[in-house]
């Protein structure tokens, strides 16, 4: 071989190895961008994993910040309930201390000058005697038919 062969071959080599020598270059610039876009990547969902779990700790604790706010709520309420009632039967108790026959009595004989009566007596108007008698017509009119019935009929 000669020499111009060999050094055109020798060319060709170093233009070989410099063009490998490029791509690798290039081929790890591009391993190093997607290994930089995968890193950003994984970082990016971290974030994302990370603000999600975060707004679900977020809401749970709002969500017991509300139950523990209506629970204070129907406690309140409930002893509203208890505090009405306990003045309702105070209530009742004052009504029937009120309708109590002996006070009556007593605002009747005091307020009003009314007497006691020891003794009663009673009135018979017409239209009382006339019903009495038809009372007693209509009683007499029963017994009559219930001995018919009971002596064994016609």
């Amino acid at each position: 071989m000669s020499l111009a062969l060999e050094w055109k071959g020798k060319e060709y080599t170093a233009r070989e190895e410099k063009h490998r020598g490029r791509m690798e270059q290039a081929a790890r610039a591009r391993k190093c961008a997607e290994d930089r876009r995968r890193m950003r990547l994984v970082f990016i969902c971290f974030i994302c994993v990370a603000a999600f779990v975060s707004g679900l700790f977020i809401l749970s604790i709002c969500l017991h910040v509300v139950v523990v706010q209506n629970e204070i709520k129907v406690r309140e309420v409930e002893e509203q309930i208890k505090l009405e009632r306990r003045q309702q039967e105070a209530m009742r108790v004052e009504i029937a201390s009120l309708e109590s026959p002996a006070r009556i009595e007593s605002i009747a004989v005091e307020k009003l000058m009314m007497v006691q009566v020891t003794q009663t007596e009673y009135l018979e108007t017409p239209a009382y005697r006339f019903a009495q008698q038809q009372q007693m017509e209509k009683s007499a009119g029963e017994e009559g038919m219930v001995s018919e019935a009971t002596q064994g009929g016609p």
